[in-house]
């Protein structure tokens, strides 16, 4: 319920502020006025920063981990500063975590890992400053919406680094959804006017729990008497060429 609540206010505000800045409603909307050179894509590649946050009596956020992704492009130019974009990534997250199975356990290292594999689709605006000696900068931010696409959680042996126990977590620990916001800093330079090189780092953070933490307490797995809350967050360095 949560969720739908979320995505339902997200919905309604992207609506609202298009429809203030339209002379017409969004419903008369003529796909036919949008200028196709206006419309630029792009691949790049996100190596990334990611940890977890953790709400529960019986469980503790630890470090971070280094993941990795890679992503689609697309970037409409609604002028010269101001573009709107919409991209489709694939994107490892996750961090480390500890509780009282690996606390209390003499085999296994104090911390575990989280892993989650996703399909996210970021979606917000970019400000981009003027070009000056082929360089331009810019700032961008919006919502993203991912899907889970697997997600485990690994322990490790205390006198190695082999996977001591691994449990897979998708089906009934993990929602299939996740929605967040982020924020980031970029930079451009551009070859011609239709082939560019940019580097920006975007920090993502979800809002809701990726957790189907009602579904800890009767797993089996874990000892847990209440739920648990798991909000994914990265920083994200990303490389890629826009045409």
């Amino acid at each position: 319920m949560k969720r739908f609540i979320i995505l339902s206010i997200i919905t309604f505000t992207f609506t609202k502020s298009f429809a203030q800045y339209n002379d017409f409603p969004v419903r008369n909307f003529d796909i036919t006025n949008i200028n196709l050179e206006q419309l630029k894509f792009g691949i790049k590649i996100s190596p990334a920063i990611s940890w977890i946050n953790v709400t529960h009596d019986d469980a503790i956020a630890g470090g971070a981990t280094m993941k990795f992704g890679i992503g689609i492009t697309s970037d409409y130019e609604i002028n010269e500063l101001l573009s709107a974009i919409l991209d489709i990534n694939y994107k490892s997250a996750g961090g480390y975590m500890a509780d009282s199975r690996s606390l209390n356990n003499v085999n296994t290292k104090d911390y575990f890992k989280v892993n989650y594999q996703l399909v996210e689709v970021p979606l917000g605006l970019k400000i981009n400053t003027p070009v000056v000696n082929k360089y331009n900068y810019y700032l961008k931010g919006g919502v993203t919406t991912g899907f889970v696409l697997s997600a485990n959680e690994k322990m490790y042996e205390a006198t190695s680094s082999k996977v001591y126990k691994s449990y897979d977590t998708l089906t009934d620990l993990t929602y299939p959804t996740v929605v967040g916001y982020f924020a980031g800093i970029g930079s451009r330079y551009n070859i011609t006017k239709n082939l560019k090189l940019f580097v920006e780092v975007n920090y993502k953070n979800a809002v809701a729990s990726i957790s189907n933490g009602e579904n800890y307490i009767s797993d089996g797995i874990h000892p847990y008497t209440e739920p648990i809350y798991i909000i994914p967050a990265t920083m994200e360095f990303s490389f890629g060429v826009q045409f």
